[in-house]
């Protein structure tokens, strides 16, 4: 029989995949009431863009109860006061937001596995398969939650680039909006994505007296998806940075003639993130 806690997890799945489901055809109907250009874009670029809601509501949900957990909440505080060790400290917050990015990334997966290769490439499969088992671990065995956590909140950076591709479609490549969400997702990846995993790799090494009270199976996801996914956010910073400084350095043709340097941006970005 099923604890309280999974079904809690459960429960959060189901309304991750709902909610998901829900933002991905509201984009899709309201696109084509309030962009006249949206009819005329390829299948593959209206997948793209009706995905681009339901990334940026996950992302957004995700960073601001991670920070309340971490930053407003006692349950990961480096004074709390009880006998809990750190690797095992949970709560019913922490378990139905680790559930609710199981139904998003299961949903996303599936979605991506229908429409392959136009919903997402094999990097992003990659990062769905190894967000999917070290939350599903987390959450079914109630361990590593703040870890698990950490990980979910590098997704800080998918509004950035969900935007930039939105400015991109929507013909504002010249804009000074672009520029100024290339500068926020170049600078949001290099904290969110790569400062961040500094950190975390330092914490788990100061905690690594405490790795024998959780399973082998969560060891093991520890110790290597942080990697993988570390690797990963490198290879599409090397794409971000190569974008930004081409948009930057490299002169384009201007409306009446002559050259103009392009705004800082990031072409390269890959698809939702993470």
């Amino acid at each position: 029989m099923l604890s309280a806690e999974h079904l809690l997890v459960l429960k959060a799945a189901a309304a991750g995949c709902a909610c998901y489901l829900l933002s991905f055809r509201l984009s899709d109907v309201l696109s084509l009431r309030l962009i006249s250009r949206y009819r005329s874009w390829a299948a593959k670029e209206q997948l793209e863009w009706n995905g681009r809601l339901p990334s940026t509501l996950h992302a957004l949900a995700i960073t601001f109860i991670t920070a309340y957990l971490f930053l407003v909440s006692s349950v990961f505080a480096k004074d709390k006061i009880g006998d809990d060790p750190f690797v095992l400290r949970t709560s019913a917050l922490s378990t139905a937001t680790l559930g609710f990015s199981l139904g998003y990334f299961a949903t996303d997966l599936v979605l991506l596995a229908h429409y392959y290769p136009a919903f997402g490439g094999p990097e992003m499969a990659l990062h769905h398969v190894a967000a999917i088992a070290s939350v599903a671990a987390a959450a079914f065995q109630s361990q590593a939650h703040a870890y698990t956590l950490a990980l979910l909140a590098t997704e800080c950076t998918t509004p950035f680039v969900n935007l930039r591709f939105l400015l991109d479609k929507g013909g504002w490549r010249q804009h000074p909006a672009y520029t100024a969400n290339g500068m926020a997702l170049l600078f949001s990846w290099i904290l969110g994505r790569i400062v961040l995993f500094v950190f975390f790799f330092h914490h788990v090494w100061l905690h690594l007296g405490e790795f024998h009270l959780i399973t082998p199976l969560s060891r093991w996801l520890i110790y290597v998806v942080p990697p993988v996914l570390f690797t990963l956010n490198m290879v599409w910073f090397n794409k971000i940075l190569r974008g930004a400084l081409k948009l930057i350095f490299v002169p384009k043709p201007a409306p009446g003639g002559g050259t103009e340097a392009a705004p800082a941006g990031t072409a390269a970005a890959e698809k939702k993130d993470t």
